[in-house]
Formats: C-alpha cells, structure tokens, sequence
C-alpha cells in the first residue's frame, strides 16, 4: 500500500531561520517541494544564497579517516558548540601530525614496491654473473637487458654480422618472451638500438639501487624490504595512538559538521518572503503531531498541514508501506517504477504471483528448502536485498516439489509419504506422457486467468481515477475485460462443458463485437471526454492508423496468454536436467556427481526462472494496470 501523505507549511521569523532549522533536521521524514515553484508563482520571493562551510572540512576529515582507517563514532548533535574557525585548525592541526608519518609510509611503502618490482626482474637475470655496477659503467659499451617476443628470436641470426652480442637468459612461457641482453659499442648504438625496436625488443630498465650480480642484489633487495617493513610497523604504531588521542575530539567535530551540512542542505529549500520565512513538504500523516511537538515551543513558528493534493503545484511522493511478505519485493516495483501518489501499488499482488510462478518452474522439494536456507544466510548475514525474496521464492518451489514429488531430482524418495497419507494422485510428474499436454493447458489457463486479474485491476482503478473513457473503452478496461474474457469463457465453455450457443449471434455482438468497437474508438472517445475534436487528423487518417493499432492490440492477447507457455517449459526442464543429473550420478550411487549436479542446476535454473518470472510481471501483467511515473518520497535527513 501507499503511505498517505500530508502537504505541511512551516512559517517563522526569518531571524530565527537557524534555531528553526536546528530542530527542524532532527525531523527523518520531511521530503521538501520544489521551491522553484514557489519562486516562479509568488511575487517578491526569494532564497538562500549561502556557500556551505561544512563541504570542504568534512572533506578533511574523511580524508584523516580513509588515510588512518580510523573510525569516528557519532555523536548526538542538537546544537552547535564550536565556531568553524577553532574545528578548521584543530583539523589543520591533526591532519599535519598525522601527516608526517603517513607520508613517511607513503614513501616507504613505494620504495618496497619498486624493489618488488626489481626483484622479478632479477629472477629473470639469474644467470647474469656479472655485476651491474660493472656492466653498466663501460666507457666504450652501451648495454640494453630486456624482453624479446619468441617470434624475434629468429630473426637474430639474420643480423649477426651486425657489430652487437646477444646473449639470452630465461623465457616467460606465459607472456611468450625470451629475457635478453645485448652489447654494442657507443658508435653503432643507435643503428642497433633501432633494429632490436624493429624486432619488438622491450627495454627494462635497471634501478639504479640495485648494484652487485643478481644474486647480491636480491638478497640486498629483500633486507631493505624487511627493514622498511619493520619502519612501518613502527609508523602505524604511532598513528594509532594519534589516532586515540584525536578520535574523541574529531568525532565529535564530523558530527557537528555533518549537522551543520543538514542545515545548509535544509536552508535551500527555504523560502523568503519579508520578513517570514517558510518551508513547505510532504509529511506522512502519522508523522504530522510529532513535527509539530518540536516547535511546540517555539511562538513565532505556525504550521499548517493540508490535503496532500491540495496545492496543484506539487505532486505528493510516494511512500511504499507493505506486510512482512511482500516488502523485499519493492525492490523490483521500484525496479519498474514507482506509482504515482494515490494510484495502486502492485507489491502485494507482485510478491504472490511471482512467488506462486516460481514455485510452479522451480518445484523441487530439496532444492527449494537449499535455496530458501541460502537466501536466509544472505539476508540475515549479508545484508543482500535478494536474500529475503530468494527465502520466500525457495519455499513455494519447495511446495510445488512435494507435488511433483521432487526431492534433489530423485521422483521415488517421497512415494512413502504420498502411500502413507493415501494420497493416490501424487506425485505429478511432469515428464509422464499423460501428464504433459494438461500442465500446458494448465499454464496458459493460469496465464488467461492472471491476464483477466491484470485488467481487472487496471479497470478499477481507471475508474477510481475517474478517467472514464479509459476505464470503458481500453483495451485494459471494461471492453478488453468483455472481449476477452468472453471468448476465453466461450473457448472453455465449448470445448470442455460442451455449453451450446456461447458464440451464437447476440452474445457475439453484446460480448466480443461491441468491445472491439469501443476499443478501436477509444482515443476519439477519449478526446471526446476532454472537449477535444474527436478526429483532428481526419477520419481517413484515423481509419488506417485504428486498423493496424487495432490488429497490434487484439494480437497482444495473443501472445500474452501464450507467453505463459513458458511456466511449463521451464517445469519440463527441470525435470530433463535432473534425470540428466541423476542419470550421469548412476542413480545416486555417485555422491560428488549428485551434489555438483544439484549444485549446477540450483544455480542455473533458479537464475533463469528469477528473470523469465520478472519479464511475465512486467511486461504481461504491469503494462495492464499499473504505469511507474510516480515521484520517490526523497526526505532531507
């Protein structure tokens, strides 16, 4: 259901704007209007220009925090004790003590990343025997160490009358180089610089702290490693206790700030006008006297609270407030869209049926209990938002899985239960010959069925909205309601209660022919309604654009209803998959193939019956009563 609302108007003093705002944002449920409105229709209005001061400080601190990962606790704040100017340098100050050794860490922590970076070079330079320090201080030589692909190996004997030595070490198999160094004297460096670039060559280039042969230097390499190591373990020793000493006072500070922060936010949304002050929003309406207790005391503040519809201004947020069940799934309607203030919220009757459906795909009895167990994990120790719903949506496919006798595949582990209880028309199993062609025609009568629910809906609540034109003449109002239903009514009528007469003439005329009349002229009627032309463009026009709108519509009834073949198509593969499961797990006997089986289609199914029952809600049974163009309840708090 949708949270009624209340349209408040909060007038005081403009002096006491702050002491106002300072109460006002300890209120969590107050969503502003769009004061622009405000401006642009009340003459001699104006607002605050004010810069916030809080933005940059807090900004500091969060960068002492992310720096120290340190954790400020927050602090009730209903008053500000501390001017800007005394938490700027108390920031200043702590944030230049803590400074020093974090850019001490800094530096050490990049120094060893360079000398990590230089130790994996070195492993490629093992069988290097000479000293870098000799090899790199030559007079008359230029020596280059780097990578050469495979394919420019061969290439080299192609050069070797080239004034250069080659000398090859080990090989990156994954990367596909060879690592590599080559000599040459300083006259034809850049003749042979430029022809191992043209085979690819890549250069590495040395560090110039690292000194001795390979060997020497690794080993040099990894104690300044560990003497950093142990620095900064001394560092963070150090800015932990700063951080004790700072935390108390700096918490204290970023709640004052962020206090400040919802003041500032708040006073954009004030409006001036002389010497008064307002601020206008949406409140729930049980939340109406508790907005009001805090400026009881306060003798220049008056408030008014109106009829959420009242100022034809603004359009009222939307609020979702559901039952324990169908709550998780306001995740997915907002997915959609909200709806409109006033309008119907589908949560309840999505939670049902996409439930329902689910367990209708998905029926496995131990499957379902696992995934429902793995949703309650998530939800309870994740935080995950799917969690609740994967717990409800596992439970009905549980419920369907007793039906199916279905229990981790295996469709003879509850026949016990079925021949105890005596229960003789369990368990249905989908795959059985007899079985098929009736859970077909039982999916796309439950399609049929919640298709009629959908319209239904939609036309009750057209009505309710007193669009009459559309609650009549749509194809989702009382003349879709008429034709279809009517001919799925004749359909069955015929064919299984063999009811004679059900498409003789005047219920053909009255039922199906009239409706579709209606329909085609829906918008016309609808223009009608408004004191608008009926056929601005001509009834030519309208003819040829009615027919093929016309075909599209009465097409969608169509494939709506066959859409739902798909809940039988996916009750049939669960069934194939698990006797492919069971078959590749020698009927059990082979636990690890039975468990990864299981596993496997768990995941996969549950994932694609999650999607294909969301695409049923949305676009067979949404687009027929409910349009999304509602506005978030967005409060400033």
């Amino acid at each position: 259901m949708i949270a009624k609302m209340r349209l408040v108007n909060l007038t005081a003093d403009k002096e006491k704007v702050d002491e106002v705002l300072s109460k006002f944002v300890d209120f969590s449920g107050f969503h502003p209007v769009d004061h622009q409105k405000i401006l642009s229709t009340v003459h001699g209005s104006s607002t605050f220009e004010n810069v916030n001061p809080a933005t940059e400080l807090l900004e500091e601190i969060r960068e002492i925090e992310e720096s120290l990962n340190l954790t400020l606790l927050p602090v009730k704040v209903k008053t500000i004790t501390h001017n800007l100017d005394e938490m700027h340098q108390y920031i200043a100050n702590s944030h230049k003590e803590f400074k020093v050794e974090f850019d001490d860490i800094k530096a050490l922590e990049q120094e060893n990343s360079n000398i990590l970076i230089a130790l994996k070079q070195l492993e490629n330079l093992n069988q290097l025997d000479l000293s870098f320090d000799d090899l790199f201080q030559t007079k008359f030589l230029s020596v280059r160490i780097g990578k050469l692909p495979f394919d420019s190996i061969e290439r080299i004997n192609y050069y070797r009358h080239k004034p250069f030595i080659f000398i090859p070490f080990s090989e990156d198999k994954d990367t596909k180089e060879q690592w590599c160094l080559y000599v040459t004297s300083n006259e034809f460096k850049r003749e042979i610089d430029n022809l191992f670039t043209s085979m690819y060559f890549e250069r590495v280039y040395i560090p110039e702290f690292v000194h001795g042969t390979p060997e020497n230097a690794k080993e040099a390499l990894r104690e300044v490693i560990v003497k950093n190591e142990k620095e900064i373990d001394e560092f963070r020793t150090i800015l932990i206790n700063l951080g004790l000493k700072y935390q108390e006072k700096l918490g204290v500070i970023k709640s004052t700030l962020e206090f400040i922060d919802l003041m500032y936010k708040a006073k954009r949304h004030v409006v001036l006008l002389g010497d008064r002050m307002s601020l206008s929003g949406f409140i729930e309406a049980n939340k109406v006297e508790e907005f009001k207790n805090i400026f009881k005391d306060m003798e220049s503040v008056q408030i008014d609270d109106n009829d959420a519809l009242s100022d034809k201004r603004f359009n009222p947020p939307t609020k979702l407030r559901n039952n324990w069940f169908s709550k998780p799934f306001e995740m997915y309607v907002e997915m959609y869209g909200i709806p409109t203030y006033g309008g119907i919220d589908p949560t309840s009757l999505m939670a049902i049926t996409y439930t329902l459906l689910f367990g209708i795909m998905f029926g496995d009895l131990g499957q379902g209990l696992a995934l429902s167990l793995i949703g309650f994990l998530l939800g309870k120790f994740k935080n995950w938002s799917l969690g609740p719903i994967i717990t409800r949506i596992g439970l009905s496919g549980a419920f369907f899985g007793i039906l199916y006798g279905e229990f981790f595949g295996n469709q003879s582990f509850l026949m016990p239960l079925y021949d105890k209880l005596g229960i003789s028309f369990l368990p249905f199993h989908a795959m059985s010959g007899g079985n098929t062609m009736t859970l077909v025609l039982m999916s796309v009568g439950l399609g049929a069925l919640l298709l009629i629910m959908s319209i239904g809906v939609g036309t009750y609540y057209k009505f309710k909205a007193k669009d009459y034109a559309q609650a009549i003449c749509s194809p989702n109002g009382v003349s879709g309601f008429l034709f279809y239903g009517y001919i799925l009514f004749g359909i069955v009528g015929t064919m299984l209660l063999q009811i004679k007469g059900l498409f003789s003439i005047v219920p053909v005329i009255l039922l199906i022919v009239i409706p579709i009349i209606l329909i085609f002229l829906q918008e016309p009627i609808h223009r009608k309604f408004h004191g608008e032309k009926m056929f601005p463009d001509g009834i030519g026009g309208f003819l040829t654009e009615g027919i093929f709108e016309l075909f599209e519509i009465i097409l969608s009834y169509v494939t709506n209803t066959l859409s739902f073949l798909r809940v039988a198509g996916f009750v049939l593969v669960h069934a194939g998959l698990m006797m492919v499961v069971n078959t590749l797990a020698n009927d059990g006997q082979n636990i690890v193939a039975l468990a990864l089986g299981n596993l496997f289609v768990m995941g996969l199914e549950g994932l694609l019956v999650s999607i294909q029952v969301l695409r049923l809600e949305f676009y067979e049974m949404f687009s027929r009563y409910y349009d999304g163009d509602g506005i978030v309840f967005n409060p400033i708090s």
